[in-house]
């Protein structure tokens, strides 16, 4: 799915691709001071899936991931997923002022991948604040759990007509190396997806 900031998924929406920030979209922590405040990143968990719902319903309202759906994913064994919360921030409330039970400040991004043997696929990213180099964090720890679970390449698929997140994974390694046409609806329209690829390296070691 892809939002107009850039965020993207797949499985009918950009669901497999990310909300890489063209400023920026381990299971450890990547960690930033910039503009626009302090944050870090960590390995979601249940406790995060109420925020990460509201997150999507702002990102992708036409095919926003449940609360259940989101739960499941993050629960998975062969899912990998991860938050960025702002530091220092008076915790997040829901849109009726209850304070939602997350670690930390803010949520301000997340993403997630599927491990199967020697493949990983992105299978969503999305930023609720752009410019600070989040995306492009989020993307670089989805690539080192990917490495680190045993896959030799990563898989996404974004949008044809979002130029900016394409920029991104091309700067990042990225290439085009197929189609999906009609992928997703949005709108009532159907847009066609580009299947990018990236080679990843060994656990540790850099990059193809």
């Amino acid at each position: 799915m892809t939002a107009a900031d850039g965020s993207d998924r797949r499985a009918g929406a950009d669901r497999g691709a990310g909300s890489a920030d063209a400023a920026g979209s381990s299971r450890g922590a990547g960690q930033a001071d910039r503009a626009g405040g302090s944050w870090s990143l960590r390995p979601a968990t249940l406790e995060d899936v109420e925020e990460i719902a509201f997150a999507e319903l702002e990102l992708f309202p036409d095919e926003a991931w449940s609360v259940f759906q989101l739960a499941e994913e993050v629960e998975h064994p062969d899912r990998r997923y991860v938050v960025a919360v702002e530091e220092g921030a008076e915790p997040a409330r829901s849109p009726d002022g209850r304070t939602l039970p997350s670690r930390g400040g803010r949520l301000l991004a997340y993403a997630g991948i599927m491990l199967a043997g020697d493949l990983a696929d992105l299978h969503t990213i999305g930023t609720r604040r752009e410019g600070e180099g989040i995306g492009r964090a989020l993307l670089a720890w989805c690539e080192e759990q990917a490495r680190t679970g045993g896959a030799e390449r990563m898989l996404l698929e974004v949008r044809e007509d979002n130029t900016r997140a394409r920029a991104v994974y091309a700067a990042a390694g990225y290439r085009e190396i197929g189609r999906r046409r009609g992928y997703y609806r949005i709108r009532g329209r159907r847009i066609d997806a580009l299947v990018m690829e990236r080679e990843l390296g060994a656990p540790g070691g850099p990059s193809a």
